[in-house]
């Protein structure tokens, strides 16, 4: 779709496109996989890719000494906004 439905929104410009070739093997398990939640292949992949990207970004952090990878004082979880400040880094 060129043009947005609402002429005061812009059109949407995707401007990545991701290909890869599967075994049709593969391609049944991500099927199969993306049905059982009852999504589409494409929001599956999308789900899954970014979920590990997260944790990539966030273990590189951690590594790099930008994140604490433990609960502060006294048990509490003081850095739960730590993976959002991971990825803010990562994109810095």
């Amino acid at each position: 779709m060129s043009e947005s439905v609402r002429p005061d929104l812009p059109a949407s410009r995707h401007t990545d496109h991701i290909e890869f070739d599967l075994s049709d093997e593969q391609g049944l398990v991500i099927r199969k996989a993306a049905d059982l939640l009852g999504w589409t292949v494409p929001q599956y992949v999308m789900s899954a890719v970014l979920d590990r990207a997260e944790r990539d970004l966030y273990e590189h952090a951690a590594a790099a000494g930008v994140v604490r990878t433990s609960p502060g004082p006294g048990g509490s979880d003081e850095n739960a906004a730590e993976p959002l400040l991971a990825l803010v880094h990562a994109l810095g």
